[in-house]
């Protein structure tokens, strides 16, 4: 497939394939220029204990998002409230609750672990909270430091991200295996290997992965069967190379194509229900976008999701869609088990690379999202939205600090979107007596479809097109 020569996508903050040590500088700056956000780094220490009472969840200061087994000296439990006790990995792919997967990326990972811990405090008995690092992005340390870190997150998941390796499948930037990439993940370089396929996987363990996945070469669409039976064999090696106690997830990228046409979908799932072996299906799927943050509109690609949400479902097993966004919460209509997004749209949806030139000092865009819209919109049709009858504003912690804060605040409003879209997979299941997870669903949509549609005009591209194609899905 050809590429024309990519350049950074203006205006959608698409982290593409970057690594950390490339966004170090323009981090630093900007969390210096940020005191607001800095502001949470520099709260007091707060502990609250756990539910059993062994053990405590930090929910201030830098240690926020971890669990402790003791008391730092000279400090007392703040509240009246507890918190939930961390599940198992494998109780969380039991799927009682629905598994929020936070992504680690380059840009504000300090501050994840502070949200993670808030939602597992205030969310925790309503949702499973993951945690994804990408090995090629950074380097092993700090991802090991991140998990370390968010200990509340129950499943701990070390993409190894060898989709790279598959450019003429993928629509990816120039170029997807940079030298920082190969430094960070040297199994890049050497896919031919013998023993490729364990380095594979110690690069997961080296980093306290719980979660391991296979590979997850593209499957090609223009050579369907072949791609198949090459992906599910090396799948198979890899399951062969786990020890007492692992456990595998079948991990596959697959263009949308492999969803959306009927044929190859079917083809999919049939070779997807004969392998029996895998109980834990992590599915990355890439399809077009015009605007980041914006979910699918796309009704082919949502029925394939659906279908194969469904098939996993009935067969018992565990679907994860990471970097989906509020599009893999949608899924949790259908089945899926869980879904993943983060900071960046690169996060919210791995999406085709397209060229954009970009414009000399474009400022990046001020995103707000709307939990009522089930919408990312820019900060000033939220100066429009809030003032319409029934508006329900947001009450996480982030959102004060963020409308009080000038400029704009990046971290604050990432930490708000990630907050606010945990506490929506948690009303999914706190909702689910009527009907189930499906029936939650419709009804937030619904909802969101019958309040959106009396709102003034907006701008293109912060009106929520994508309600009507859910709502009939639904």
């Amino acid at each position: 497939m050809a590429h024309e020569e990519p350049e950074p996508m203006p205006e959608d903050d698409l982290d593409w394939l970057g690594d950390e040590d490339s966004l170090t500088q323009a981090v630093d700056e900007e969390q210096l220029q940020d005191e607001a956000a800095n502001a949470w780094l520099a709260a007091e220490e707060a502990y609250v204990p756990l539910d059993d009472g062994n053990g405590y969840l930090a929910v201030g200061g830098t240690d926020a998002g971890s669990i402790v087994s003791a008391l730092p000296a000279g400090s007392s439990p703040v509240g009246k409230t507890t918190a939930p006790v961390v599940i198992s990995r494998d109780d969380a792919l039991r799927g009682d609750r629905p598994v929020y997967l936070v992504h680690r990326g380059a840009r504000h990972a300090n501050l994840l672990p502070i949200v993670m811990g808030d939602l597992h405090h205030k969310k925790g008995r309503s949702l499973t909270v993951g945690a994804v690092v990408s090995l090629p992005s950074a380097k092993a340390s700090k991802n090991a430091s991140f998990f370390d870190q968010a200990s509340v997150a129950a499943m701990r998941i070390a993409d190894p991200q060898c989709y790279r390796l598959d450019d003429k499948i993928l629509r990816l930037p120039r170029n997807p295996i940079g030298k920082r990439a190969l430094e960070y993940a040297p199994y890049l370089s050497c896919a031919e290997e013998s023993d490729w396929l364990r380095q594979v996987m110690d690069a997961q363990r080296a980093v306290g992965a719980n979660l391991l996945l296979t590979p997850g070469r593209a499957l090609n669409p223009d050579d369907p069967q072949n791609s198949l039976d090459t992906a599910f064999q090396e799948a198979d090696q890899f399951l062969a190379l786990t020890e007492r106690g692992e456990r595998v997830a079948l991990n596959l990228t697959i263009p949308s194509r492999w969803l959306a046409v009927g044929a190859l979908r079917n083809r999919l799932l049939d070779e997807i229900l004969d392998q029996d072996q895998f109980d834990v299906l992590y599915v990355r799927i890439q399809w077009a976008q015009t605007k980041a943050f914006a979910p699918t509109e796309d009704a082919d690609l949502l029925m394939g999701i659906r279908r194969l949400a469904n098939l996993c479902q009935d067969e018992g097993r565990s679907l994860l869609l990471p970097q989906t966004g509020i599009t893999g919460w949608f899924a949790l209509a259908h089945g899926a088990t869980g879904y993943g997004l983060g900071v960046s749209g690169s996060e919210q949806c791995f999406a085709e690379y397209a060229f954009r030139r970009g414009r000399p000092g474009q400022q990046q865009a001020q995103r707000y999202f709307e939990k009522q819209m089930l919408h990312t919109i820019d900060s000033s049709s939220h100066d429009v939205v809030q003032l319409v009858p029934g508006y329900l504003g947001c009450d996480c912690l982030y959102c004060p600090s963020l409308f009080d804060a000038q400029p704009w605040s990046h971290p604050l409003a990432a930490l708000h979107h990630i907050f606010s879209m945990g506490a929506l997979t948690a009303r999914v299941q706190e909702d689910s007596a009527r009907g189930g997870r499906h029936a939650a669903v419709r009804r937030i949509v619904a909802a969101a479809k019958r309040w959106s549609s009396g709102l003034p005009p907006l701008g293109s591209g912060d009106v929520p097109r994508h309600l009507a194609v859910w709502d009939q899905a639904l």
